[in-house]
């Protein structure tokens, strides 16, 4: 039988089609998109970002400015390590969304721990000399309780960022859009509903997005409309009821003292001011940020001759019209004239009241805390006689050198009594604090707004370099003139610790307005308790002995600059730091010949704590712990992923590309804030401008960088060059621009700061989304790890700002950061070629 081979079926046709791509292959294996993760992540940020402002004012007043600045920049650790979370908890069967609002509703729980955290944990400073341990826990528990809502956001943008990186340029876009319209909150809410309410009011913002992205009938979705709906009545419940008590005990603080109840309280954008009761029935005293600094109103029926018969009187000790006679020596010296009058920093109005009862025909009244304004025309201006309604008097809430700058009108007295704000969300911290009234410029515009016998005087400490600052200025106004005659120095303060009276006549000081100057210094003339009064210089008096010619030179010698013990060089507006004055951490001694006086070596030796000096303490903690947490975010996850096989042609660029990038902004925009006071003028508004300017185009930046996405490595490159033209042609054009905003309202000094920031700040907003595309390709398993390290060096980044402006100035250390963009484009590059070598396989 003949055996019939077997037929096997033939196969079916099957067309050849090309081997997928890696991207087609990730775009189908991600997680599908919902499309109100957009909103979520716009509302978080927003609400992150005025978290961040509104802590930092809480903590001004809490604790002192500068370690409201360290603990606030170190809580900012929080985003980050929400990144290194995700990285080594990937959590990859669990659904976007329920992630999303389990990481909003834990955001929202734990604002409400935070708010009890800073109200009743009693952290003090004061203590811990005492009990260590107990406020080394203290201060432990509220670590966490900052630390805790930043982590949670830093979980869900991580979690964001890691599924749908190809979606990053959209969602970098509504990051950084939420997040400069968040900025804005701080202008208006402390005072419209108080920082508590704005606390709970972010809760309130993440408890909405819980609902928003949770499954329409779900039980979370239920539990989040309810937690909303009780934030909700939460904040309209605690507007302007709760405060936060001070937990320091600052120069001006009194606590459990029923002769100083405080009888009015508000927050104002720029300062807390608190009212408070004095056992003098005359007396109201109004104390700033808990008690960092002080001013007075002193009532007043409105006669203003009687005051004039006793003005210098006291009653039980205290001086019934004023803090010391020498608020009243330029109005003494030019009495019963008409004089047209510059207050800047009124505060409660001693000196326009000093100004009005010797004559003033008219007093400009500057003061930058709205707030104290406010209460002088309101509810305490019967109180001080309705001063601040005076036809003779123009109450101005602005800054005093925006104010200056912007009118033609040229003064007889110019006053500024140690005016500068105790805010760090407005200025900076400690020597970090930018002191734009004590700069060359400034007292070139002070100058120049004298009439030919005006008098400017300053009440303010260090008046060597006070002197050198003049001399700098005085030498670009007048230079075939010497400074010299043109100065008097007088002393008043208390015995350790000395405020001079500097006094700048722009016509030469005659022997016989030297001696009116002496006989009103004596003690013949009124005597005040506690005070010690005399002249510390006079021009071709024996007290010019007492200040070396040197301090006159300009420009200033190198030798004289070695020579004193602490910093005495011209502060700029470049370099406005004053009190930046520590060359060494040992306390200094006075010298008889004037190069150290006794007030100098009191000033600088009063911020020492053993050897720490206490206005610098925030940048060693910041930097300590910046060491610590690079092991958190640098070294840990490096070993980790070398035993995941990650490859190291990957994570080095990787680290050092985010790295660049988080220092580099920050640098930009802290510098930018700090700078673009002089051109703006009211610090809050440069600090909202440059804040809303910056992150909302350079969310426009990463919306339009999707285009560069994937295109070739010269294609994408030219972004970092760009950006380093456009810093240095900022730093070129700002002069201009600050002499054209001469002539301008405040509205367009803002929009023509806004136009120049808004190149900048697009192409700011392109090179992150561009690196996360390129991880994606490369790596995806990096891009937690990515976002954590920009974030941990976005907190390294301030620092150096804080340090290189003081040492290099605000226009180098802006190109610097520009060098650190240019630093990070072969890193790019890199991660670029990596992508394009990477190989095929499907990512989880």
């Amino acid at each position: 039988m003949a055996t019939v081979p077997s037929v096997r079926p033939a196969p079916p046709f099957r067309p050849s089609l090309p081997e997928p791509s890696l991207e087609a292959i990730r775009e189908q294996s991600a997680p599908p998109f919902d499309w109100r993760l957009y909103p979520a992540i716009f509302i978080l940020s927003g609400a992150t970002l005025l978290l961040e402002l509104t802590l930092t004012r809480i903590f001004d007043v809490v604790l002192w400015t500068n370690l409201a600045n360290f603990i606030v920049s170190s809580a900012i650790f929080g985003l980050g390590l929400g990144g290194i979370a995700i990285m080594l908890w990937p959590m990859a069967e669990t659904p976007t969304a329920r992630l999303v609002a389990a990481g909003s509703g834990a955001f929202a729980a734990t604002m409400l721990l935070l708010i009890a955290a800073i109200r009743l944990l009693p952290f003090d400073l004061g203590a811990v000399a005492e009990r260590p341990l107990l406020q080394l826990v203290y201060f432990a528990i509220l670590y966490v309780c900052l630390l805790a809502p930043f982590l949670m956001v830093g979980v869900v943008i991580a979690i964001l960022l890691t599924r749908y990186a190809r979606r990053v340029h959209r969602l970098y876009y509504f990051d950084l859009v939420g997040a400069g319209i968040g900025s804005l909150g701080i202008i208006v809410l402390p005072t419209l509903i108080g920082p508590a309410a704005i606390l709970a009011l972010v809760a309130t913002a993440a408890a909405f997005v819980a609902a928003l992205v949770s499954a329409r009938g779900s039980r979370v979705r239920r539990v989040a409309c309810a937690a909303s709906a009780v934030l909700v009545a939460l904040t309209l419940g605690i507007t302007g009821r709760i405060d936060f008590p001070t937990h320091a005990l600052k120069s001006w603080t009194f606590k459990d003292d029923p002769d100083q109840a405080v009888e009015y309280s508000r927050w104002d954008p720029v300062a807390k001011i608190d009212i408070l009761q004095q056992p003098e029935p005359f007396l109201r005293r109004i104390t700033y940020d808990g008690g960092s600094q002080a001013s007075f109103f002193f009532q007043f029926d409105g006669n203003f001759a009687a005051a004039r018969a006793r003005y210098f009187e006291t009653v039980d000790g205290q001086p019934r019209y004023h803090t010391g006679r020498y608020v009243a020596l330029p109005y003494w010296l030019k009495r019963d004239t008409p004089m047209r009058v510059l207050v800047i920093g009124s505060a409660g109005g001693q000196e326009t009241l000093a100004a009005l009862v010797f004559g003033a025909a008219k007093v400009d009244a500057v003061e930058m805390v709205c707030g104290v304004v406010h209460a002088a025309k309101g509810p305490y201006a019967e109180f001080i006689g309705d001063l601040y309604t005076d036809p003779r008097v123009n109450g101005v809430c602005d800054e005093g050198r925006s104010f200056l700058r912007h009118t033609d009108q040229r003064y007889d007295v110019i006053q500024i009594h140690s005016n500068h704000t105790t805010s760090s969300v407005a200025q900076g911290a400690g020597a970090v604090e930018p002191i734009y009234l004590q700069t060359v410029e400034a007292y070139r515009e002070y100058l120049s707004h004298l009439t030919d016998d005006g008098i400017l005087q300053i009440n303010y400490y260090m008046y060597p370099r006070m002197i050198t600052t003049t001399a700098q200025a005085w030498h670009e106004l007048f230079p075939d003139r010497s400074f010299r005659d043109h100065l008097v120095v007088e002393g008043s303060g208390w015995a350790e610790f000395i405020m001079p009276t500097f006094v700048v006549k722009r016509s030469r000081w005659t022997r016989d307005e030297i001696a009116a100057i002496r006989h009103f210094a004596s003690k013949d003339f009124a005597d005040t308790p506690r005070r010690d009064y005399g002249i510390l210089y006079a021009p071709g008096e024996p007290e010019a002995a007492n200040v070396p010619d040197e301090f006159f030179q300009v420009p200033l010698s190198r030798a004289l600059q070695d020579r004193v013990p602490y910093l005495v060089f011209p502060p700029t507006d470049s370099q406005p730091f004053f009190r930046d004055l520590r060359k060494h951490l040992h306390p200094l001694e006075p010298d008889a010949r004037g190069y150290v006086p006794a007030s100098a070596a009191a000033f600088i030796n009063a911020s020492l704590l053993g050897f720490i000096p206490r206005d610098r303490i925030h940048l060693y903690l910041l930097g300590g712990l910046s060491i610590v947490m690079a092991g958190v975010f640098l070294l840990s996850p490096l070993l980790r992923m070398h035993r995941r096989g990650l490859r190291g042609a990957v994570v080095l660029p990787a680290m050092l590309y985010f790295g660049s990038l988080g220092a580099g902004f920050i640098i930009i925009e802290v510098v930018l804030i700090s700078k673009f006071v002089v051109l703006i003028g009211f610090p809050i508004y440069s600090m909202a401008t440059v804040l809303f300017t910056v992150l909302v185009s350079a969310g426009v930046g990463s919306g339009a960088s999707a285009w560069l996405s994937g295109r070739r490595v010269d294609r994408t490159a030219w972004v970092f060059p760009a950006l380093a033209l456009l810093v240095g042609a900022l730093v070129l054009c700002f002069p201009y621009a600050r002499d054209l905003a001469l002539g301008l309202g405040q509205g367009a000094r803002i929009a023509l700061a806004a136009l120049l920031v808004v190149p900048l700040g697009v192409c700011l907003g392109m090179p992150f989304p561009l690196g996360i595309a390129a991880l994606q390709s490369a790596e995806p398993r990096l891009i937690p790890w990515a976002w954590g390290v920009n974030a941990f060096m976005t907190v390294v980044g301030s620092l150096i700002a804080a340090v290189a402006s003081i040492r290099l100035g605000f226009d180098y250390t802006l190109l610097l950061a520009a060098g650190i963009y240019l630093i990070s484009m072969p890193a790019l590059s890199r991660l670029l070629r990596a992508a394009g070598d990477a190989p095929l396989q499907r990512t989880s």
